[in-house]
């Protein structure tokens, strides 16, 4: 009797020695990393100054099943207030301390972009064609469908004139503003302030994709030079 227990006793430790040892073997054995699946897509966009909702992801391990899921996504990123690419990284462990990760990139844009490039302009100033220059329009990064012109009315120094643009009928307007001592010459009315703002309504007429058109007016408040002028600007994309 006494070594029939014996024996059951030895088999019993044999027992819980080898199930020990199936559970390390099993978790020294996972080195397979949770996979991370996103939830949409893995690119998106987002309008300047709107709003984003991360929709998150789900990790699933081959051992431990599912897994939490944490990520950088915060109220900074995408930081849906400045014009930019923003990566977004979501990340999960397992019990065995392996990581998966996965990426989201999210473009915040201003809607005006399309309207981004060099072109050629055109003046017309009461009734009178001025030579053709050149010059870029760039979006702003903080505000979301103004766009800003590097050379506005072919004037030099005059880089801070920006334009407006309306969603609805895609149209731009150029809000009333002012540009001071802009120009180049040695005459007393060469480098004067002036004012610039356009002529509402359809002040600034899209001809095609590459072709648009603004009717403004252009006056000097530069005292002793002053005066007013009508004129038309024909931009054509390069």
């Amino acid at each position: 009797m006494k070594r029939k227990i014996l024996f059951a006793s030895t088999f019993l430790v044999a027992s819980s020695l080898m199930i020990v040892s199936s559970c390390k073997k099993t978790e020294d054995s996972d080195n397979t990393s949770p996979v991370v699946t996103l939830n949409g897509s893995a690119s998106e966009e987002v309008s300047l100054g709107g709003s984003y909702t991360d929709p998150g992801a789900t990790a699933h391990d081959d051992v431990d099943g599912a897994v939490t899921v944490t990520s950088d996504y915060s109220s900074t990123n995408p930081n849906i207030n400045r014009v930019n690419s923003y990566t977004i990284t979501y990340t999960a462990y397992d019990a065995a301390g392996n990581t998966g990760s996965a990426t989201r990139t999210v473009r915040v844009k201003n809607d005006a972009e399309g309207y981004v490039g060099t072109y050629t302009v055109t003046d017309t100033c009461g009734g009178l064609p001025l030579a053709p220059f050149t010059q870029s329009i760039y979006v702003d990064s903080i505000t979301n469908n103004r766009i800003h012109f590097t050379k506005f009315a072919n004037y030099a120094n005059n880089t801070g004139i920006y334009g407006t643009r309306f969603a609805a009928d895609d149209h731009f307007e150029i809000p009333f503003q002012a540009a001071n001592s802009i120009g180049t010459g040695a005459g007393a009315c060469d480098v004067v302030d002036h004012t610039f703002v356009s002529q509402a309504p359809g002040s600034i007429t899209i001809v095609n994709g590459s072709v648009f058109k603004i009717s403004y007016t252009d006056a000097v408040i530069t005292g002793g030079c002053t005066g007013s002028t009508s004129c038309i600007s024909y931009f054509v994309k390069q």
